[in-house]
């Protein structure tokens, strides 16, 4: 087979068609269907949209949309503080962690804020962000393999999500500014790889005032690439791409340089509480806990169907992809070593294991023009071609698509290769579920101003009946995947959250202040931390509802609490304000209380 002027051979993978019929079944079905479809769309720009829009369409109802959730539990009550400074005085001191916050994404929502559009709005942008993703996928795929039917089979393997080290999934259920950037560093990524190098880094540039941690990393990949050649004239583009990344993001960088140096005498304490907190993935690849085994395995997964492809010669790309998959590698392992070392603060702040992300796109590309180019010379068709599809796009590790890839590869008898490649496929699915479920990682649905839950209620009613300055103490454990954090849609401050570990992870200077409120809230529960975040999360709340009447009103009266809200089937001895079907709010009156 020829490929961009190359000649592919591949004795060790030879065909798994067990016989002619199997050949001529798969050629009539694949090459009627599939490839058509491929080609067709290659020749028409409407079709080709109408297919990114769909995709975007189904994963975002496969996934869920929740506003409100996960990291956005940080960046909407933030978004919320610019737009209206009167709110949230009850922590001014967490709230200054804004300013520390370098992106301008959220900016461009505050005309929306303020004219009350924020949440059709910020579904509107993921539903954007979503559908450019697609593009850029096939946009990438065509520059690597110029192959539609690549394209077509990458597109479809990023439909339902997939993650791989640092457990970032490549597509997220609402939307934040690493999502917004992730088209965009992927078309970073394609004009590289045509050595459109100004073009590159002008928008790699642009990008960083987005996400700045998407763009070090691509930026750091590409100068490898770049010294890697060796010539005067490579490390010429080198100097003047570096001069222009730095321009084009000039306005983060003077936001940043002008800020005081956050973590410049950051507690001892500071690494261990987020690591063993909230962000023990990002720092270890081996742990005793299940989810740290499984992000980690996905990694190397992702690694491995990246090398069972590239040993085709796919692409002419190949050197730099190459190139780039060691680079991720040697990041990877910075992280490891200074995690295990000396952390310096500035590195544990950029999260680096997050550059694990480029890996596993690159991983799925490559696997996708991998089997686009067997399906075309005809080596796998039929049920032979889709198992290793199916195993791919429907499973959110990659360890589910190498180990379906493994069957095919080496079962030679074709009742048994497809017998068990049925079952891996259907077994591995089932298993993708069961895991999602035990972390409550999977929640479909769109829900453009979160979902009407017992915990978002008591957040309404105390956003409509209290005073703005009113302070709560809440319970510290609600937060998750799909959980919104009580200042989203209460508007009111609340004493300390074990949330509040999203940001103390990148800005270091509030984590004695809320080392001292999440103690006084959950005394013992921080020093039990070992890593395991389910398990901190039964620690936090346990530790929680440990407290006295007597040890809670002082507490209230420490920080100005007026309000406490109890999970039932907790009863305190307070007046009661307001109660749902799982929560209770209690005026305190702390000059009457006892112990």
């Amino acid at each position: 087979m020829h490929v961009d002027g190359k000649v592919c051979t591949d004795a060790e993978d030879a065909p798994n068609l067990s016989d002619e019929s199997d050949l001529h079944h798969g050629r009539r079905i694949g090459g009627s269907v599939l490839i058509s479809l491929a080609d067709s769309l290659q020749e028409s720009p409407v079709r080709r949209h109408l297919l990114f829009g769909a995709a975007a369409g189904v994963s975002i109802l496969l996934l869920g949309y929740h506003f409100g959730a996960f990291d956005q539990s940080i960046h909407i009550p933030f978004l919320k503080k610019f737009a209206d400074p009167g709110l949230y005085p009850g922590n001014e001191d967490f709230f200054k962690l804004r300013f520390q916050h370098y992106s301008y994404f959220w900016f461009l929502f505050l005309p929306l804020q303020r004219a009350g559009l924020l949440e059709p709005s910020i579904f509107v942008a993921h539903v954007l962000a979503t559908y450019l993703t697609f593009w850029a996928v096939w946009t990438l795929s065509m520059t690597l393999f110029r192959d539609p039917l690549a394209g077509l089979i990458s597109v479809f393997s990023f439909i339902v999500p997939h993650f791989g080290f640092s457990g970032f999934p490549t597509l997220e259920w609402s939307l934040l500014n690493r999502t917004a950037a992730l088209p965009f560093l992927l078309w970073t990524i394609n004009l590289f790889l045509l050595r459109r190098y100004a073009t590159a880094f002008v928008l790699l540039g642009l990008l960083a005032n987005i996400h700045i941690l998407s763009a070090a990393y691509a930026a750091s990949l590409f100068l490898l690439d770049l010294v890697r050649q060796h010539h005067a004239d490579a490390l010429r583009r080198a100097f003047y791409g570096v001069l222009i990344l730095v321009a084009g993001a000039a306005p983060v960088l003077l936001w940043r340089f002008t800020s005081p140096f956050s973590g410049a005498a950051t507690s001892p304490e500071w690494f261990p509480i987020i690591s063993q907190g909230m962000f023990f993935h990002l720092f270890h690849l081996i742990a005793p806990y299940p989810h740290v085994l499984l992000i980690s395995a996905s990694g190397a997964g992702a690694l491995g169907l990246f090398m069972i492809s590239i040993r085709r010669g796919l692409s002419v790309h190949d050197g730099t992809a190459r190139v780039f998959i060691a680079g991720t590698l040697i990041i990877i392992a910075t992280q490891l070593v200074v995690t295990h070392t000396r952390p310096l603060t500035i590195l544990i702040q950029s999260q680096i294991m997050r550059v694990g992300l480029i890996a596993l796109i690159l991983g799925y590309l490559y696997f996708s023009g991998h089997l686009a180019a067997r399906h075309r010379a005809g080596e796998l068709a039929g049920w032979d071609f889709a198992c290793p599809l199916l195993g791919a796009a429907v499973n959110v590790t990659p360890v589910a698509a190498l180990g379906i890839w493994t069957i095919q590869r080496f079962i030679r008898a074709a009742r048994w290769r497809r017998g068990l490649g049925f079952v891996s496929v259907a077994g591995s699915f089932v298993l993708t579920l069961s895991a999602l479920s035990h972390y409550r990682a999977w929640i479909p649905g769109v829900y453009l101003e979160g979902r009407a839950t017992p915990w978002r209620d008591a957040q309404v009613w105390a956003r409509d009946h209290t005073p703005r300055d009113a302070v709560f103490i809440t319970p510290l454990h609600l937060w998750w995947l799909h959980e919104s954090d009580w200042r989203v849609f209460s508007e009111r401050s609340q004493v300390v959250s074990l949330s509040d570990l999203l940001e103390i992870a990148l800005v270091p200077d509030y984590v004695e202040e809320w080392k001292r409120r999440f103690d006084s809230l959950a005394p013992g529960a921080l020093a039990r931390f070992r890593g395991d975040y389910l398990e901190n999360l039964r620690l936090t709340k346990a530790a929680y509802e440990s407290l006295s009447d007597g040890r809670l009103a002082e507490i209230a009266g420490r920080y100005g609490v007026s309000y406490v809200v109890v999970e039932k089937p907790q009863i305190r001895t307070w007046p009661v304000v307001y109660e749902n079907q799982r929560f209770v709010i209690y005026r305190i009156d702390r000059s009457n209380l006892s112990d």
